[in-house]
């Protein structure tokens, strides 16, 4: 059977057809994927369970390498081929510049459902520190503008948490799109934002793979406490304070292990690759010894194999903008695995775990407490026991399908959204198109490829553009 065969569009004599899905990602289907595809996938999986929405199909920009049993993935690299599929869909769903790198979607009467999970503007913030100060302004204006675009544009809107429903509200404020009419609606803008988190899968995680970490840390036994990072190794994070706190822990706990998987991101052009982490560890004495960098990237579909081979689960940041809006994906499987989890402070999922005891949070940069955290763990298998038990329940509590539930509900009745469904005269007395200016330019697209993921990005885009021109 082809992916997604199980799932046909029917009709019978209770109604019309359900309505097809279309989701639309600017990254590739493949083994190894970072946070937006594989939120694409989990989501479309989701949806594709629910009796209420006919087929569900993922489009990649960059690529489909894998098949689904339930859902069909496919590449659209031009227009052409995404154009068939919008226009086979009842409701289309985008993440990143998707809007930006076609905008003939602005202008189609599709639903077009926006998922801005990924606060990518304030990541800027701190990604472009080191450019020099006209381009940094210029990549951050050019981050607002592709959001303005989306958020003026979208019938309905997904975020991660009610933190970021506040920061998303503001945002549609700001454009107009908090008026009576969206307020009539529902005077709670439900029908225009909803929160739909991160979520774990429907099937229990595998049992951990102690043998996978060998290559890694050569001399692994039972005795050693392996204390994983599970993700990318971004410009806002902190593994230098985690460097540093797990070298201070050596007299204490010297069967205490730190591994670092995401070396190596999934998508070419953006860094991952640890560079002032590993140079501390290194002046500390602790490279290769007790501190360990995985040089690659986990294949999403093995990584609780990967995840449950460890003891503890970490993750630090730094407090600014982008961390009290942020939810660290990654802790998400830490919860799926039942792994306790140890994490700086200030963040949604940090204080959740916090509160439910499925970890313990730190202040921000404090190396004695992170010290003392892991030292604790280390030295107490009860400790371990009793958190990773809130963890395991709490991950459990934090299903796709669960998570997933607003967005089916609004793809198994697709609509315009209320203001959008206006006039032209009217969207135009209420300013509600100003934000609808995207731009094809060659310019802008260059700048938006290169603020996704670097040159590397850029370079297959413009091949993809190339293959594309050349099939027409």
């Amino acid at each position: 059977m082809r992916p997604g065969g199980e799932r046909r569009l029917t009709t019978s004599s209770a109604g019309p057809a359900a309505p097809a899905v279309l989701f639309v990602t600017a990254e590739a289907l493949a083994g190894r994927m970072a946070g937006p595809a594989i939120r694409t996938l989990e989501l479309a999986r989701a949806l594709a369970a629910d009796e209420r929405t006919g087929p569900v199909t993922v489009a990649s920009l960059a690529g489909a390498e894998i098949e689904d049993p339930a859902v069909r993935l496919v590449a659209a690299p031009g227009r052409a081929e995404l154009a068939a599929l919008v226009a086979a869909s009842g409701s289309v769903v985008v993440q990143g510049d998707v809007l930006g790198l076609h905008p003939w979607l602005v202008e189609s009467d599709v639903p077009v459902v926006v998922d801005v999970y990924d606060p990518f503007h304030l990541e800027q913030l701190e990604r472009t520190r080191d450019l020099a100060e006209p381009v940094r302004w210029a990549v951050v204006r050019d981050c607002v503008t592709s959001l303005n675009t989306q958020l003026a544009r979208a019938d309905f809107v997904l975020c991660a948490s009610e933190r970021q429903r506040a920061l998303w509200l503001g945002h549609l404020a700001a454009l107009g799109r908090v008026n009576p009419v969206t307020y009539d609606g529902a005077a709670d803008l439900s029908s225009l934002v909803a929160v739909v988190p991160f979520g774990t899968p429907g099937r229990p995680p595998a049992p951990g793979d102690r043998s996978l970490l060998a290559g890694t840390v050569p001399d692994l036994t039972d005795q050693h406490v392996v204390a994983l990072w599970g993700g990318g190794i971004y410009a806002w994070l902190d593994p230098v304070t985690l460097v540093r706190a797990v070298a201070a822990a050596g007299q204490e706990a010297p069967q205490l292990r730190l591994v670092f998987l995401g070396t190596r991101h999934p998508v070419p052009g953006v860094d991952s690759s640890a560079a002032e982490a590993r140079r501390v560890a290194a002046e500390l004495g602790v490279l290769d010894r007790t501190v360990h960098f995985h040089d690659g990237w986990v294949p999403y579909d093995d990584r609780d194999r990967w995840l449950r081979a460890a003891d503890i689960a970490v993750t630090t940041h730094r407090r600014h903008l982008e961390t009290e809006f942020a939810f660290r994906t990654r802790v998400v499987d830490y919860l799926w695995c039942g792994l306790p989890v140890v994490s700086t402070e200030g963040d949604e999922l940090g204080d959740l775990v916090a509160r439910s005891g499925a970890g313990t949070v730190v202040p921000e940069g404090d190396v004695d407490a992170l010290r003392d955290a892991l030292v604790a763990l280390t030295l107490s298998a009860p400790l371990r026991a009793e958190q990773a038990a809130a963890s395991l329940a709490l991950g459990a509590s934090l299903s796709w399908t669960a998570a997933a539930r607003p967005l089916a509900d609004f793809c198994a009745a697709p609509h315009r959204a209320a203001d959008r469904a206006l006039d032209p005269v009217s969207r135009l007395q209420l300013g509600l198109d100003r934000s609808l200016r995207v731009s094809g330019s060659p310019v802008r697209r260059v700048r938006m490829a290169l603020r996704e993921g670097g040159a590397g990005l850029l370079a297959r885009r413009l091949l993809d553009r190339g293959r594309a021109l050349r099939r027409r």
